[in-house]
């Protein structure tokens, strides 16, 4: 999960949860600028990379997509899943910054 977490404030995108304190473990909610459309990523990631992110519920309905950390996740499944979001964020035309993956595999190399 702080795997996950590092990737996305690198990227420089904002975790839907505002204290650290309550983060998940079991998912991170990441949100989209304003004017772009979560589920539109998600559509583009799923076309393209065969990926399937979870979708905002409720109020966070296409503002947010979710990454789930549960079940037999390891290190590598990590930087994969967080390359298909970085190559996504890319191809939908999201604003983000690169580097995300490289922060994920810092700290899960134990170098970040």
């Amino acid at each position: 999960a702080e795997a996950t977490r590092r990737a996305v404030r690198a990227w420089g995108l904002e975790i839907q949860c505002a204290d650290p304190r309550h983060y998940s473990s079991s998912l991170t909610a990441v949100r989209v600028p304003e004017g772009h459309s979560a589920d539109g990523l998600r559509a583009v990631i799923l076309e393209k990379f065969n990926m399937s992110l979870g979708n905002g519920l409720g109020i966070l309905k296409d503002r947010v997509f979710r990454i789930g950390h549960l079940g037999d996740l390891g290190d590598l499944q990590v930087v994969g899943t967080l390359g298909g979001v970085e190559m996504g964020l890319r191809a939908a035309d999201v604003p983000h910054k690169p580097g995300g993956v490289q922060a994920a595999i810092d700290f899960l190399a134990g170098n970040a």
